[in-house]
């Protein structure tokens, strides 16, 4: 089984890469309905609308305008690239409305900036042409 890691990964909001990229999750997710009844031998469910999330951490780099401006509320276009941007490569999009915004770091330690996003819409699975 062929493995990579996430050193080549990249992501971009509103087309542009945000530098110092750490760390790089993207969920998808359905609900689901019980339909098990009184008397039945096995539980039994339904699927509902799915979704998707999106969790980014990047270094804190205070002269990356694309690293500063970006805020809890803002809604944008993401394009999540677990093995790099090369031609081929998988790439995850759709529009995502940014849940949260947190800074973080330890006096000797490196400092971050982590977003959190919900999907609008469905998320693209697609390769690098």
């Amino acid at each position: 089984m062929a493995r990579h890691t996430l050193k080549n990964s990249v992501a971009k909001l509103d087309g542009s890469v945000i530098d110092g990229l750490r760390q790089i999750d993207i969920e998808e997710t359905v609900g689901d309905v019980d339909l098990t009844a009184a008397g039945d031998s096995w539980q039994d469910h339904d699927t509902t609308v799915p979704g998707w999330t999106a969790s980014l951490s990047f270094l804190l780099d205070h002269m990356a305008g694309a690293n500063q401006s970006l805020r809890a509320g803002d809604v944008v276009t993401f394009e999540g690239y677990t093995e790099g941007d090369g031609s081929g490569k998988t790439y995850y999009s759709g529009t995502v409305s940014i849940l949260s915004m947190k800074l973080g770091g330890s006096h000797d330690g490196e400092a971050t900036r982590e977003y959190s996003g919900k999907g609008k819409g469905a998320l693209s699975i697609a390769a690098v042409a």
